[in-house]
């Protein structure tokens, strides 16, 4: 809601989406995002259909990736970022039991491999 009550004018015009365009994207959303709630990631699927997947996550805040706890949602998007292959379908990733980034230390080796692999990907 913050964003309807700001003075300036978009920098540029809302993206429309059609059939042509890329064929590979990634959505990510969280169930709880107070600010983008799960329905419009939803909604964004059916419009790219086929042409996307959506990543669900079982958290809350505005942020999925990298600054997320959740282990499988940071391990398909990496795969994604560094090998450009979609997963087969739609994902849901359960809740992480750690919060905050308390990962254990098997989750934060795995992250630390990751993003390394995405930091020498071209």
């Amino acid at each position: 809601m913050p964003c309807a009550y700001w003075r300036h004018e978009p920098a540029e015009p809302p993206v429309r989406i059609g059939d042509d365009g890329p064929s590979n994207v990634l959505i990510l959303q969280n169930l709880r995002d107070p600010v983008t709630p799960h329905r419009g990631g939803e909604m964004l699927r059916e419009k790219f259909g086929q042409r996307s997947r959506l990543v669900s996550v079982d958290g809350s805040g505005h942020g999925v990736y990298v600054y997320g706890d959740n282990p499988c949602a940071l391990n398909v998007t990496t795969d994604y970022l560094v090998d450009g292959e979609l997963p087969d379908r739609d994902t849901f990733c359960g809740a992480s039991p750690n919060s905050g980034l308390a990962l254990d230390r098997d989750d934060q080796q795995r992250r630390a491999e990751l993003l390394d692999r995405l930091q020498h990907t071209p």
